[in-house]
Parts: C-alpha cells; sequence; structure tokens
C-alpha cells in the first residue's frame, strides 16, 4: 500500500459494524488507502459496553466468560492474542480500591471495549497485508473533567498527535480507541457515542481531508428509520443543523462531533456492509426538516429542526422553541405514534 500523506481519511467504524461487517470494515479501510493515507477510529462491539456496565455493577463471572468467549472468536480469525486484555479485565475488576474512585475504576473497565475491537481490527488489517498498529487514546487524548462525561482538552492533546503522525509517517494504519481519554494517568471515558467525537478531533488535528463515521444506517434520515416507516435519507445536511439534531436527541452522531470540524472539514456519514455514503455534513444542507426524539425522566421529547419556517402541529403541546427547532412533550407510551404523525404531516 502506498500512502500520500497529503491526503488524509479519518473513518470510524460503530459496534454494530465491527460486529456484523468485520470484513466490509477492512476491505474499506484497503480500498481507501489506495489514495490516501487512513486513521481508524473504532468503538467496542455492538453490545460490549453494556455488557461492561453490567459487570461494574455486578461483577458476574458470567458475563467476562461471555465478552471473552465473543472477542476470542473474532481473535482467532485474525490470529491476535488478546489474553492479555483478560488477565487485566480480571485484575482491575478484583482491585477497585487501586484507583482514585469508583468512577475511575468503572471508566477503566469501561475501556476494554474499546481497547479490544482496537486490537482485534488492527490485526485483521495486518492480515490482508495492510501495516497496522493499535492505538490506546489514552496515550494521545489529554481530558479533563467528571470520570464518565470527560471533556478533552484540545490545546493538550495537539501536544500528542505527533504520536499517530509517526504512525502514518512510517506507512501504517493508526486504529484509534475512540470514547477515551487520559485525566491524569488514569483512563475517563468521553459519554457514549464518543467515538464518533474522537473521529472529528482527529481529523482537525491531522489535517484531515474529510472524516467518515460509518454504522448499520446509511446517514442522516428525516426521522429514525426504526421508528417511523417512510422516513428518508437526507443528502446534504449542514454543519448547523447536524449539531443542532444531534444535541437534540438524533441518535446518527454524536452531539460534540460536529464543533470540532470548525466548518471546515467534511462529515460524511454511511452504512458499512454496502460501503453506501448516505449524508454529507458541510456548510451546505438540503434545508429539509429533521425529526429528532430523546427519552427524559418521566415523558418523551420531539423535536422539530428546520432552516425554514416550521409549520404548527396540532395536538402537540409545545415544551420549548428557540431558533431553528421547536420541542412538543408526549407521553413516552405514544412516541412511536406521535413521531409517525408529524412525520407524516410535515412531509405528506
Amino acid at each position: 500500500m502506498v500512502y500520500k500523506l497529503s491526503r488524509r481519511i479519518v473513518v470510524k467504524f460503530g459496534g454494530s459494524s465491527l460486529k456484523n461487517s468485520f470484513g466490509e470494515a477492512a476491505e474499506l479501510v484497503q480500498h481507501l488507502g489506495e489514495n490516501n493515507s487512513v486513521v481508524v477510529v473504532v468503538s467496542a462491539l455492538k453490545g460490549v459496553t453494556d455488557r461492561l456496565l453490567e459487570l461494574s455493577r455486578n461483577r458476574d463471572p458470567c458475563i467476562l466468560d461471555e465478552m471473552e468467549r465473543l472477542h476470542e472468536r473474532v481473535a482467532r480469525r485474525v490470529g491476535a492474542d488478546i489474553s492479555g486484555y483478560f488477565e487485566e479485565l480480571e485484575f482491575v475488576l478484583k482491585n477497585p480500591e487501586t484507583f482514585p474512585s469508583p468512577d475511575a475504576w468503572k471508566d477503566h473497565l469501561l475501556s476494554f471495549g474499546e481497547r479490544l475491537s482496537a486490537e482485534l481490527f488492527s490485526r485483521a488489517l495486518e492480515g490482508k497485508g495492510i501495516p497496522s498498529v493499535p492505538v490506546d487514546a489514552f496515550h494521545v487524548v489529554e481530558a479533563r473533567g467528571r470520570f464518565g462525561y470527560g471533556e478533552v482538552d484540545i490545546e493538550k492533546t495537539a501536544e500528542k498527535i505527533h504520536l499517530i503522525e509517526r504512525i502514518l509517517e512510517n506507512g501504517m494504519v493508526p486504529v484509534v480507541t475512540g470514547f477515551l481519554g487520559n485525566r491524569s494517568g488514569f483512563r475517563i471515558t468521553l459519554g457514549r457515542g464518543g467515538s464518533d467525537y474522537t473521529a472529528s478531533l482527529m481529523g482537525l488535528l491531522l489535517n484531515a481531508k474529510a472524516v467518515a463515521v460509518m454504522s448499520d444506517v446509511s446517514g442522516i434520515y428525516t426521522a429514525d428509520p426504526k421508528l417511523v416507516k417512510d422516513a428518508f435519507l437526507i443528502p446534504f445536511v449542514s454543519y448547523h443543523e447536524a449539531a443542532m439534531a444531534s444535541a437534540l436527541g438524533m441518535k446518527a452522531l454524536h452531539e460534540k462531533a460536529v464543533e470540532p470540524l470548525q466548518d471546515r472539514i467534511p462529515l460524511i456519514l454511511g452504512k458499512t456492509s454496502s460501503w453506501k455514503l448516505g449524508t454529507l455534513i458541510s456548510r451546505v444542507g438540503f434545508g429539509w426538516p429533521i425529526i429528532a426524539h430523546r427519552e427524559l425522566e418521566e415523558r418523551a421529547e420531539i423535536s422539530l429542526i428546520s432552516t425554514t419556517e416550521i409549520p404548527e402541529i396540532r395536538g402537540y403541546r409545545v415544551s420549548k422553541r428557540g431558533s431553528g427547532y421547536v420541542c412538543f412533550s408526549v407521553d413516552k407510551s405514544e412516541l412511536n405514534h406521535a413521531l409517525n404523525e408529524i412525520h407524516e404531516v410535515i412531509f405528506g
């Protein structure tokens, strides 16, 4: 593989992609690497973070065995040795007192999902003849704030980005753990979905031509396609629209992922299994409304984001309104029906 360091692409693979489309993901990196230098960011395999959270609550050895079997199946296919990770995981599980707080201990436990993914995916690339190295973001991404809700210190992280630069200059693909950072020598997580944020940071600090976020959906839809049967793909979305929709509950992208791109690096959302690139986030958007939703403590909130005039939706109580968006409060039991009804009113 020949790398041209003037053309860099950051590509992030979500947990569903790594669990269900592992081979397609590796082939996409191989294809992108024909004319670009590629940096990969990975999430934990789908379901692993939830299982690690459960493990932190009850320390059930059955969960540990289940996780080891899941990752070993992949490890055997790609020729990876992951025994050291599980030895460390077992030690951490039994010794929470070695950490400054329960939350610091939990964040270290949660780090194993991404760290295992990086090891496995890097070995898969090696198997395709692509020189690669797994990179624990602990050594690159500096963060502050509360454990579980880390905030990246971009200036300090920029001082360490040379570690990634060096790997690229040696003609290798770095496979970086998403979701993780370093807070005073301890691993800290960046919040659920934080791997998107990691990818955008890599794009900014490496001056990438583009950042691609690959998952099990093709991009940003007019509403959640898993809940709204008539939702359709939006090919062009502006930075502002994407950031607002993400902040109001849209699942396709982490709410912090747009900010580092600084209105100059395009963000592409696509589906790993078909290599379908569905939505381009840039300075230009179609202006089509986006319907986002999130569940709150007692109720659900549906948000309508639009750069044009927002129509009145009869029968739904407005809970708040801002520049370019309006939110409706509904009972959780009515969420699915309300999403479909509002989508029907907006798009006919």
